[in-house]
């Protein structure tokens, strides 16, 4: 039970994920069959399925075309210097460093001495 708890966003999403693509498959089908009707020919499932496949592979392309690219535009803008980067901390952290360099004062010497001076100023 613990193991369905710790995945269960996981498989909520695979199981929100095949259903529909199961009701797709079910719904084109049926959709495909009466289009072959009107044209007055036979639905073959072979046809249907290369069909159906094509046409997933050609969405799912798309969508993670839209994603990839998402993905790589926010890694570039993110870690190029923006208030979001993780690297803005350390930058600001050297910063401080060098000016406390500057005025002759060790940063180690300053960092030991936070914890308590911020427990005075509470």
């Amino acid at each position: 039970m613990a193991w369905i708890r710790d995945r269960s966003l996981g498989i909520l999403f695979l199981t929100l994920f095949l259903s529909s693509w199961i009701g797709q498959l079910f719904v084109g089908w049926k959709l495909y069959v009466e289009e072959e009707a009107d044209h007055g020919e036979a639905a073959t499932y072979g046809a249907y399925a290369w069909d159906f496949w094509t046409r997933t592979l050609e969405n799912w392309q798309s969508e993670f075309l839209q994603l990839g690219s998402f993905v790589i535009a926010a890694a570039y803008f993110v870690y190029k210097g923006s208030a979001e980067s993780p690297d803005s901390g350390e930058r600001l952290e050297a910063k401080l460093d060098a000016l406390l360099e500057e005025r002759g004062i060790k940063p180690g010497e300053i960092e030991r001495t936070l914890p308590v001076k911020f427990h005075h100023d509470r």
